[in-house]
């Protein structure tokens, strides 16, 4: 990070070094000025209250599009499944969707999988615990989401791996240094990924049954607004992808973030009341997307830096979830800490659609975990670099019976 006698920091994001301690240069940048700038000429905007004021401005639109574009993509599979996703989607379009995917995807439905959360964290750790050592990414935290999320969808089992696989690959094409490779990847998987969905809802329309698909083709068919089947795929894949890969990553960084913090986890563990204070701490700390994607419609003005209209305006949940003038020792892991919303689910008509089920998801899995087993990191975890959903790149853990 680099500074001039006054104003905004320069933030080098492409930098691979920076992405293993965001909060210490986002800090110093924050304590300077609200805004930041990225080698790139991003502006991130980095203080608690301007983020929250941003969030729900009306003169500013949900765009992440340029996460793709930014590398030159200006057509291709990848590109298209993410122009349709929801949070580039504003106004009457997206309360439309949203609207949808609320009649189906009910409170109801969410709270009746809590027990199978449970059941599925234990039985992946026991059905490996005669090896003493376990990655927790891939045999926990990867499986756990998608098996949930295609069991609520209905999508048969033999189906999982492919919808993991695609799933993992979209998202590492939401990438600050894209490849040739990851671009390809991403255009394979939104083309397979979508044909699969579709042909899934061909089958429930001909056949319907007591899962979320069956669900959305109902819910649709309700009211006076006509949804094509574009609309309907989009909305699965925004089910699928978000269930899948903010989960995988929000299991994985709390068991770390709890192994690091053994008294945390010993509270947890001594009073499984504070497994929803926990769980928002988890997230408060590390949260899974590091920035939101906005949009001026009209050139704003913050601390004086212009916000110039149509160009894409990130606004940091790292930083804002650490800020001092809202969180009492932000840098303090707290399993117990109350106070004022982080915004890892994101804020206004953009909040995430299922972090109700990602919040049953953290509450249930690693209490249910710490009860049935003891685990040790083997070694400490390193953060993926340049990706849009945060990750670590493994956890390796020892883990006995209790």
């Amino acid at each position: 990070m680099t500074t001039g006698a006054a104003g905004p920091a320069l933030l080098d994001l492409a930098d691979a070094a920076i992405w293993q301690d965001l909060h210490t240069p986002l800090r110093l940048a924050r304590e300077r000025h609200p805004v930041a700038f990225t080698t790139g000429g991003e502006r991130i905007v980095l203080r608690y209250a301007d983020v929250e004021a941003l969030s729900s401005d009306a003169r500013i639109v949900s765009n992440a599009v340029p996460i793709v574009t930014r590398h030159g993509v200006t057509t291709g599979p990848l590109l298209a499944w993410w122009r349709r996703m929801l949070t580039n989607q504003n106004g009457p379009e997206h309360v439309r969707l949203r609207a949808l995917v609320s009649r189906a995807f009910t409170p109801r439905r969410i709270e009746s999988q809590r027990p199978r959360i449970r059941e599925l964290a234990v039985g992946l750790v026991r059905a490996r615990i005669d090896r003493d050592e376990i990655e927790f990414i891939d045999d926990v935290a990867d499986v756990l989401p998608i098996v949930l999320m295609c069991e609520i969808l209905g999508v048969d089992a033999a189906g999982h791996p492919d919808f993991a696989r695609w799933s993992t690959d979209l998202g590492r094409a939401l990438t600050h240094v894209m490849t040739p490779e990851t671009l390809l990847a991403g255009d394979e998987a939104a083309t397979r990924l979508g044909a699969a969905v579709a042909e899934l809802l061909a089958e429930r329309r001909t056949r319907p049954g007591d899962d979320l698909l069956s669900a959305l083709l109902a819910a649709s068919e309700q009211g006076p607004d006509r949804f094509a089947e574009e609309d309907l795929v989009t909305l699965v894949i925004n089910l699928l992808f978000g269930g899948h890969d903010t989960s995988r990553s929000m299991l994985s960084i709390g068991m770390a973030l709890l192994l690091q913090h053994p008294a945390e986890l010993a509270r947890l563990r001594s009073d499984p009341s504070l497994a929803a204070s926990a769980g928002e701490e988890i997230l408060r700390f590390e949260p899974l997307i590091a920035v939101l994607a906005r949009e001026p419609l009209e050139d704003l003005e913050l601390g004086s830096v212009v916000l110039p209209k149509g160009e894409m305006l990130l606004l940091s949940t790292v930083s804002a979830n650490r800020d001092p003038a809202v969180f009492s020792a932000p840098d303090r892991f707290d399993v117990a800490r109350r106070g004022p919303r982080s915004f890892s689910f994101g804020w206004g008509p953009h909040h995430c659609l299922g972090a109700a089920l990602a919040r049953a998801e953290i509450q249930e899995a690693l209490p249910a975990l710490l009860e049935a087993f003891d685990f040790e990191l083997c070694e400490e975890p390193r953060w993926v670099p340049f990706v849009a959903i945060r990750r670590l790149d493994r956890v390796r853990v020892r883990v006995r019976s209790r």
